[in-house]
C-alpha cells in the first residue's frame, strides 16, 4: 500500500505543478513581454516570450498525462489490494 499512497500524492503533485505551468505558458503567450511573468523571467524580446510561452505549454501538458496516468494507476492498485477473493 505504500506505493498506492505515494503515487497519489505524487499525481496530485503532478497536477497541480502541471496546471501551474500550463497557465504560466498561456500568461506568458498573452501577455508577451509585457507581462509581469515576462519580466521575471527576463525575457526581453518576442521571440523569446512565444518560445518561453510554447516550451512551458508542452512540459505542462505532458506533465499533466503523466499525472493523470499515475493518478489512474493509483486508483486500480487501490481497489484491486480493497479486494479479497
Amino acid at each position: 500500500m505504500f506505493f498506492t499512497k505515494a503515487g497519489r500524492i505524487a499525481a496530485w503533485i503532478a497536477t497541480v505543478v502541471a496546471l501551474m505551468s500550463i497557465a504560466l505558458g498561456y500568461a506568458i503567450g498573452w501577455g508577451g513581454t509585457d507581462s509581469v511573468l515576462a519580466e521575471a523571467f527576463r525575457i526581453d524580446s518576442p521571440q523569446k516570450a512565444v518560445a518561453q510561452s510554447k516550451l512551458s505549454l508542452s512540459q505542462g501538458y505532458a506533465l499533466l498525462f503523466c499525472g493523470l496516468v499515475l493518478g489512474i494507476l493509483s486508483e486500480i492498485s487501490e481497489s484491486i489490494a480493497g479486494r479479497t477473493d
